[in-house]
């Protein structure tokens, strides 16, 4: 909301592996705090995520320097 007020548009929230470091019921908390927020989240073992239906709109891949989009 700060940033938002202060230059006028909404911006992107980057996360880098920060689930890994938070219990279940934190990450849900966060996960359910930024749903409105544009948010880009990096991390490994995101297939627990994917598993229990926490939302996500696109998922991506890197391996051996490639990425591929999830379908």
């Amino acid at each position: 909301a700060l940033v938002k007020k202060r230059i006028g548009e909404n911006p992107v929230l980057l996360l880098d592996d920060v689930l890994s470091e938070l219990d279940a019921n934190r990450q849900r908390y966060l996960l359910e705090s930024i749903s409105r927020i544009q948010t880009l989240l990096t991390g490994t073992g995101i297939e627990e995520f994917v598993e229990n239906r926490f939302p996500i709109h696109r998922l991506f891949y890197v391996e051996a320097g490639k990425v591929t989009r999830q379908k």
